[in-house]
């Protein structure tokens, strides 16, 4: 059975996958599609039944902030969350919504301190006090309420962190909790979902081990999106590193959010370098001669969307001599294919991607290597901080259901990749393919891969005329929307909706405005290079 049958029948704004209420990704099928998202055209906008979650809060999200008005109001209750010109983010924690608050109140040109609240909603009915240090229940969600003027603000901390309340938990509250629904139950998936964390941890650390390292399950710390685990990682640098000036290096173009919740969300000045080996030695030298001073550099194996690999071996190296961490953000390649662990002090991933594959639930982790000489103190850190509540329970038991055939999966995708880019590369009209395998930092690529590892499911095509990438995409009878790792094959402009606003800067770095980016599936080598065939021949047509 295929993942998606017949994607070329889905509609704008369909949910991916279909009749899904967690879907996490949307069907976006011409390239003006995305570009009309991005730009916020009615047409477009008017047609989302979903959205990616950190870009488009969730409908399960938005009517349980209805319900949870509605029920205060009822109450008698008098907070300016109830007002017309307040707005107001659901979070899953009170250090979330603490975090939230802090940013938010910095951002406030006004200045006033009233102006923005942090409310505790507990299981049972709101608490309309503001948030003390008294110790909260693992059911409790938290609402902080801002004036409108703050919405983008809002919105950029939602999306860049990774932090707000998914759309189970939002979907378990209205339905199930006792101050919206009189038919609740009381049922705990709590027990559940600890053996299903358990699990989770376990299944990581056997995969990121190797002969003769070995990873503890202690070592991995689960959080409830991608973002949010890169989020984490970067606060836990600050602990341990205590730097002023606080200064990270970026290593290749990383993913959009990545570094704007380095720089605009946690205030880190951030210094970017290319994917190349003379970047190497300028980051060198800068070290060496005292005019840069890190307290970590981030990086991806490999990057998106060019799949470049950069050299770990070398930035470890200088992690070492200049006391500096090394984070490395492995979503696009992942442990069935690549053993990086060694060579860094943090791995962060998007389990949201290829390790769930159904594009039903978000989450995220950050291993620590018990080799990096950080280990205990990031250990100490990052459990100081954890707090399990922020995943919720029926979101941990989807990914521990939907991961069990993860290394198989990955080998699939990666294998049915490789011929596709094969294809692609012989074809006149394409002026590159950026793959992992045949790119010029294949060798670096390689020295991580396992041995019975591939060389990845993401691919992108820079045609040779930009209209012609316009017609390959409207051409390409595949599921077309955000996101990549999905079990079924999805394509996107992926520049237009990652990097619309900054489209020069962002082809400055080689990601130019008309790339397509496709995430390979599990459909298999004769469904997908048939289909791209047929969208190539379209190309050929005009």
């Amino acid at each position: 059975m295929l993942p998606i049958d017949r994607p070329e029948r889905l509609s704008l704004g369909d949910s991916l996958p279909p009749e899904d209420p967690h879907a996490v990704s949307v069907c976006l099928p011409k390239w003006a599609d995305s570009v009309g998202w991005v730009t916020k055209e009615p047409r477009v906008v008017d047609a989302m039944k979903t959205g990616y979650p950190r870009f488009f809060i969730p409908r399960a999200v938005e009517r349980l902030a209805v319900l949870i008005m509605q029920c205060h109001a009822l109450n008698g209750g008098a907070t300016n969350t109830n007002t017309e010109d307040n707005q107001f983010l659901i979070l899953p924690s009170r250090r979330y919504a603490t975090l939230a608050h802090r940013f938010l109140f910095n951002k406030h040109q006004e200045g006033k301190s009233d102006s923005i609240t942090t409310q505790r909603v507990r299981w049972n009915g709101l608490d309309c006090r503001a948030v003390g240090d008294q110790p909260c229940g693992t059911e409790d969600i938290f609402i902080v309420s801002f004036p409108k003027e703050l919405l983008l603000a809002a919105k950029a901390f939602w999306q860049y962190t990774g932090f707000g309340i998914s759309s189970r938990r939002a979907t378990f509250w209205s339905e199930c909790a006792p101050i919206l629904s009189e038919s609740h139950s009381s049922t705990s998936l709590q027990n559940d979902a600890a053996i299903a964390r358990a699990e989770l941890q376990a299944r990581m650390a056997a995969g990121h081990s190797s002969e003769g390292f070995q990873v503890n399950p202690r070592d991995v710390f689960l959080y409830p999106t991608g973002m949010a685990a890169i989020t984490e990682a970067a606060i836990a640098v600050q602990s341990v590193q205590n730097q002023t000036p606080r200064v990270v290096a970026v290593f290749g173009f990383l993913y959009v959010d990545t570094f704007k919740t380095l720089s605009r969300i946690l205030g880190y000045s951030t210094t970017v370098y290319k994917y190349h080996p003379s970047e190497i030695d300028r980051l060198e030298a800068a070290l060496k001669n005292g005019t840069l001073t890190l307290s970590a550099l981030f990086t991806e194996f490999p990057g998106n969307p060019l799949l470049q690999s950069p050299c770990l071996s070398s930035l470890h190296a200088l992690s070492t001599q200049h006391n500096f961490l090394l984070i490395v953000d492995d979503t696009l390649s992942s442990y069935p294919n690549v053993n990086l662990l060694p060579e860094c002090d943090l791995i962060c991933t998007s389990l949201t991607k290829l390790f769930s594959g159904k594009s039903n639930v978000m989450g995220g982790s950050v291993i620590v290597s018990p080799t990096s000489r950080y280990s205990s103190r990031l250990h100490t850190v990052l459990t100081d901080n954890h707090d399990p509540a922020t995943w919720f329970p029926n979101d941990v038991i989807t990914m521990e259901r939907n991961s069990r055939d993860f290394p198989a999966r990955a080998h699939r995708a990666s294998s049915t990749a490789e011929k596709l880019v094969s294809l692609l590369r012989a074809h006149p009209a394409v002026e590159e393919i950026y793959y992992p395998k045949g790119s010029p930092t294949e060798e670096i690529y390689a020295q991580h891969k396992r041995p019975n590892g591939g060389w990845g499911h993401i691919l992108s095509i820079r045609f040779k005329e930009a209209s012609k990438a316009v017609v390959f995409h409207d051409g390409l009878d595949v599921a077309k929307g955000p996101s990549l790792g999905t079990n079924f094959t999805l394509a996107s402009p992926y520049a237009v909706l990652a990097h619309w606003g900054e489209r020069e800067w962002a082809a400055g770095y080689g990601v130019v405005e008309h790339l397509v980016r496709i995430s390979v599936g599990l459909e298999g080598e004769e469904w997908v290079l048939g289909r791209v065939k047929r969208a190539l021949e379209e190309v050929e047509a005009t």
